[in-house]
């Protein structure tokens, strides 16, 4: 474990790196404020805002993993969701205050802050406070996941608040399906209903959007999951599926991370030898964050993917993934967790260093940067 006292302040790395951390497009990011103002250039329509209040199109949502004080015991995962708003409407990078959604004096800062609060219209609020759980509920911001948990729940607000193209959106979303067929092949043997191709679709279907669970009784009782189990754990195993086709993208900006840990993380100009061995050990630990942050993150999808292989493939035992649908939540949460994480890290770096010849940085900016990697995988 990394000494603390040789990283910089966690104060002064908050003031100093704000822009760097809310716009460096990473999935542990959602600035609804700059998306909100995109889309009201174009003209978009009330019906399709993210929030029926208007004051809420301010927030910028970041996923932030909760120390014990934060912890709140109901929680499904430590992944907390912070709300920040700035002070300056006109420029977010300023400064600004930030509640994590579910903190015991949520409502009361909200209607403090923004004037969201019961008093007026009921729907309204819920409406909305429904959207900030689900979104709460997720352990990354991901484009995909969050459109997609607001569509199963009835929502459909402005594609441009999700910066995911149509024929990506349609890519993901027809590998997911392809990866839920077999399980309904499994379930009903062969049988009638897998006869035709249009009865098999409409089963895929039903898995993705996991709420008619009589339908896929059949599915249940073959992966022994119980009606009230089913429709979270569908969802998680969406998600896992999703972080699996997600991990061959993420892993060349991971790679171009550790490139530049090994070959550019050296200050450019002369510093005391006793401040380099400090760069060292900050870099060092940085590195085997990464490594074990990816290491745990690959493992955990090649137990899944053996597990459906086994299952769906070479048509042995279905013990092992009927283990894994039992803990799909935990090993989904986990695997946001980790993956976020590992992309947050390597899209601040990129949006700090490419202002930069070689990406290399004098000694107080990178032991800045150095402190900020680590922070944020730690």
């Amino acid at each position: 474990m990394l000494d603390s006292s040789k990283l910089v302040d966690s104060d002064k790395l908050a003031a100093s790196y704000l822009a760097s951390e809310l716009n460096s497009g990473s999935t542990r990011v959602f600035n609804v404020d700059r998306l909100h103002r995109a889309i009201m250039a174009e003209g978009a329509p009330r019906d399709e805002h993210l929030f029926r209040h208007p004051e809420l199109h301010r927030i910028i949502f970041i996923k932030q993993a909760l120390i014990d004080s934060d912890y709140q015991k109901d929680r499904a995962n430590r992944i907390g969701t912070k709300l920040y708003f700035a002070f300056n409407e006109t420029n977010a990078f300023e400064g600004g205050k930030s509640i994590f959604a579910g903190d015991p004096q949520f409502d009361e800062a909200m209607a403090f802050q923004l004037g969201f609060d019961r008093s007026r219209k009921m729907a309204d609020y819920i409406r909305d406070r429904d959207v900030i759980q689900i979104l709460d509920s997720l352990p990354s911001l991901d484009p995909f996941l969050m459109r997609d948990r607001l569509e199963a729940e009835g929502l459909a607000p402005h594609s441009g608040y999700f910066e995911i193209e149509e024929e990506e959106w349609r890519k993901i979303r027809e590998h997911v399906m392809r990866r839920f067929r077999p399980i309904v092949e499994f379930a009903f043997g062969g049988a009638d209903a897998t006869k035709t191709q249009a009865r098999l679709r409409s089963l895929v279907q039903k898995i993705w959007e996991a709420k008619d669970m009589e339908g896929l009784k059949p599915i249940l009782d073959a992966m022994e999951l119980s009606t009230d189990e089913a429709p979270k754990a569908l969802h998680a195993w969406k998600g896992v599926i999703y972080y699996d086709y997600r991990l061959a993208r993420l892993e060349g900006r991971v790679r171009e991370l550790a490139t530049w840990l090994t070959h550019s993380a050296t200050p450019t100009d002369m510093v005391p030898s006793g401040n380099r061995k400090i760069l060292d050990e900050i870099r060092d630990g940085v590195r085997h964050k990464v490594r074990d942050r990816w290491q745990h993150a690959r493992s955990r999808l090649l137990e899944y993917n053996d597990a459906y292989t086994a299952l769906f493939v070479e048509k042995r035992s279905p013990g092992p993934f009927i283990a894994f649908l039992g803990h799909a939540s935990d090993i989904f949460n986990e695997l946001g967790d980790e993956l976020s994480r590992l992309d947050h890290a390597s899209e601040v770096r990129r949006f700090i260093t490419d202002r930069h010849f070689g990406g290399r940085l004098k000694y107080d900016p990178l032991h800045d940067l150095l402190s900020l990697l680590y922070r944020i995988l730690n």
